[in-house]
């Protein structure tokens, strides 16, 4: 199916999203002036709204953190094994089935259900064994510093899945040879007896349709890494993608669980395998409210996670080598390659390429520059690039409705929700902080009114029984932060106080730069792509 990347409603529906936010934030300003009880209405509505939203993210976040604990505390290895030995399996079940603990009868349940799984499989024809699988690791780096380069690198050979089943595919930029190739050369001097193979290449700059980026520079790679794969005749489905920041460290037994959901998927090779992102690698050496915003885009994404028609596929991740090769890897010629990525897998799949979640968490940076402002600019910068994914919703459109094996209410559905997202992106710090008050501030008859009186109170009532989110984002803080024993009491106090401080950082830091992309787009000022730094203190 062709992919439609032009047409003549393109810049309208660029602008459609930016128009929407800015109605949304000028609107109860004029209609305070001379409709201030439809203000108060939309007020009350829209907290009501957040109120409920807010307990669900709450519940859904717990949910999340549980299930990465279980993820981290389950021998992924030993269940590899017994997909690779089914015979072995059976054996377990029947010791675990002749004593009949609590516990047992728990993990009794889980391999009965592995083993279903394993005999659906086979029926369908699509059963394989661990050892048929091959990992491949795309690794671009624009001049990070080769510590973080080899840290990330590290815990891949040092996994307990075994290193020898990868490939790691290393990519510079020309515009970064010097390093790159030094870089290149280090690595595979001291990791070579790691892996399977270390593939090296470099990307040329300048190359016709290219926006310079990590898009351009993954998609050089994974052709480079195709030419062997196919030289080697190594069938598509055996190999599993891996698409990793030069921040990206995975825990221990990542690619174990990995292994293990890919070969217990039906179709399995058209599918994204999605980690949680936890950004710990620096997080006690941020500044505060960038540690709190770091937490912050872990526990959304750990929330969303539980809602598995909504989630999207973002920044590092695994695929099936095939849907990757489907969807002609990632478009050369856009920053957000991840969102993308999605969506064009999405249309080609017909609406069924379904997001897999990894429980087990891989490890990045938090933004840190050299200094306290610094590092607040390129966060900010970071967050616009994050938001700048708003230039997918022309795509998604135009594919969506042009694809009519995807169902009608499927279609819209998807093509709504991500208006919503980056609407909500953009507005919602705004209207929940300012909105109730603006009919006080802009109208002297209603300003001694009930409804103006009673209004701003009872939507800060409303936001003060939601902070309960805020509540349990603080325990569960404490729980998953890396233990440190030179840690002071006030920093550890400030684990608490940093959530104080969601409502006033996330106008400046979130809404914000939401806000501006949608108004470049509306501009057609477009975004370069920019890498945010690596500094470690």
């Amino acid at each position: 199916m062709q992919l439609i990347k032009t047409h003549k409603y393109w810049r309208l529906l660029e602008i459609l999203p930016g128009l929407l936010t800015w109605t949304a934030i000028l609107l109860p300003v004029f209609l305070s002036m001379y409709k201030p009880e439809l203000v108060s209405i939309f007020v009350i509505v829209y907290t009501t709204f957040w109120l409920f939203r807010s307990f669900r993210l709450s519940i859904d976040l717990i949910r999340g953190y549980r299930k990465t604990k279980i993820a981290m505390d389950t021998d992924w290895n030993e269940l590899l094994d017994y997909v690779e030995n089914p015979q072995h399996l059976d054996t377990a079940i029947q010791n675990l089935s002749t004593r009949r603990t609590a516990e047992n009868r728990k993990l009794e349940n889980v391999y009965r259900n592995v083993a279903q799984e394993m005999n659906h499989l086979k029926t369908i024809n699509q059963y394989k064994k661990p050892s048929e699988i091959l990992h491949a690791i795309l690794f671009v780096t624009y001049k990070e510093p080769l510590a973080i380069v080899k840290q990330s690198i590290k815990s891949y050979a040092e996994s307990v899945y075994s290193s020898q089943n990868m490939i790691l595919v290393f990519s510079g930029e020309e515009s970064d040879k010097t390093n790159a190739e030094q870089y290149a050369k280090e690595i595979t001097k001291e990791f070579s007896h790691h892996f399977k193979k270390i593939i090296t290449t470099i990307h040329p700059k300048g190359l016709p349709g290219e926006i310079p980026g990590k898009s351009a520079n993954a998609t050089w790679a994974a052709k480079t890494l195709l030419a062997y794969i196919d030289a080697e005749k190594i069938p598509y489905e055996n190999v599993i993608l891996s698409n990793f920041d030069a921040d990206t460290v995975v825990d221990k037994q990542y690619f174990s669980e990995l292994t293990f959901r890919y070969l217990l998927e039906e179709n399995r090779g058209i599918k994204t395998y999605q980690p949680t992102h936890f950004y710990h690698n620096n997080i006690w050496e941020v500044p505060m409210v960038i540690r709190m915003l770091s937490l912050s885009s872990t526990f959304v994404r750990l929330a969303e996670s539980m809602d598995t028609a909504h989630y999207k596929s973002f920044s590092s991740r695994s695929m099936g080598l095939q849907s990757a090769v489907d969807s002609d890897f990632w478009d050369v010629g856009i920053i957000p390659e991840d969102s993308r990525q999605y969506w064009t897998s999405y249309t080609r799949y017909d609406g069924h390429n379904e997001l897999v979640q990894v429980y087990t968490p891989i490890y990045m940076d938090a933004v840190q520059s050299e200094t306290f402002w610094s590092t607040c600019k390129d966060q900010y910068k970071q967050l616009r690039r994050w938001s700048w994914g708003v230039t997918d919703f022309p795509f998604v459109v135009l594919n969506l409705l042009n694809n009519k094996n995807i169902p009608f209410f499927k279609r819209w559905h998807a093509i709504f929700s991500l208006l919503l997202d980056h609407f909500y992106w953009a507005t919602t710090p705004i209207l929940l902080t300012f909105t109730g008050w603006l009919p006080q501030l802009l109208n002297n008859d209603y300003r001694d009114s009930v409804l103006s009186y009673n209004v701003p109170r009872l939507a800060a009532g409303m936001l003060n029984i939601a902070a309960v989110g805020i509540l349990v984002s603080a325990i569960i803080t404490i729980q998953i932060l890396p233990k440190r024993t030179d840690i002071g009491i006030w920093k550890r106090c400030s684990l608490i106080v940093q959530w104080i401080f969601v409502p006033l950082t996330s106008i400046f830091l979130v809404s914000i730069p939401a806000i501006e992309s949608q108004t470049r787009l509306i501009l057609n000022k477009r975004l370069d792509y920019q890498v945010t730094p690596k500094v470690r203190t």
